[in-house]
C-alpha cells in the first residue's frame, strides 16, 4: 500500500478533471485499486462523462436549481450564503471513490472521467489523499 497527497487549486464552482493527474501518480505502479478521498466538506468527487462539456454545465445548473445558496431555511451560514449549500452538494456527490487499476491506469469507461467538484465560490486549495492497494 502507498499513499500520496495531491493539492488542487480551484477558482470557482464546478468540476476539475483530475483523471490525468491521478493516472500520473499510478503510472508503473503494480496495484489493483486506487482510492481517492477529498479532505474537505465543501468539495467532492464524481465520475461522469467527459465527452461533452455541456454535461458538467448541466450538473451545475441542476445544483443551482435544487440546492440554492442563501436559502432562508438554512441555519448554518458561517462563511456566507454558499456555506450550507456547499455542504449539501458535497453530501450528495460524495467525498471518495474507489476505482480499479488496469495496466497502470484508472479503469474508467471510454467516456468517463474522475472530477474534483468544487462547491464553493472563490479560490480554494483542496487536498486529495490517494491510496493505492
Amino acid at each position: 500500500m502507498t499513499q500520496h497527497e495531491l493539492m488542487i487549486a480551484t477558482s470557482e464552482r464546478g468540476a476539475v478533471d483530475i483523471t490525468t493527474q491521478i493516472n500520473a501518480l499510478i503510472k508503473g505502479v503494480k496495484t489493483h485499486l486506487c482510492h481517492v478521498f477529498v479532505a474537505h466538506t465543501s468539495a467532492s468527487l464524481m465520475i461522469t462523462g467527459n465527452e461533452d462539456a455541456n454535461l458538467l454545465l448541466d450538473v451545475e445548473d441542476y445544483f443551482k436549481n435544487n440546492v440554492q445558496d442563501a436559502n432562508p431555511n438554512y441555519r448554518h451560514n458561517n462563511e456566507g450564503d454558499f456555506d450550507m449549500s456547499g455542504h449539501i452538494r458535497s453530501i450528495l456527490t460524495g467525498e471518495s471513490k474507489s476505482i480499479p487499476v488496469v495496466n497502470s491506469e484508472l479503469a474508467l469507461g471510454r467516456y468517463q472521467g474522475l472530477y474534483l467538484y468544487e462547491h464553493r465560490v472563490g479560490h480554494n486549495l483542496r487536498k486529495l489523499i490517494i491510496t493505492l492497494v
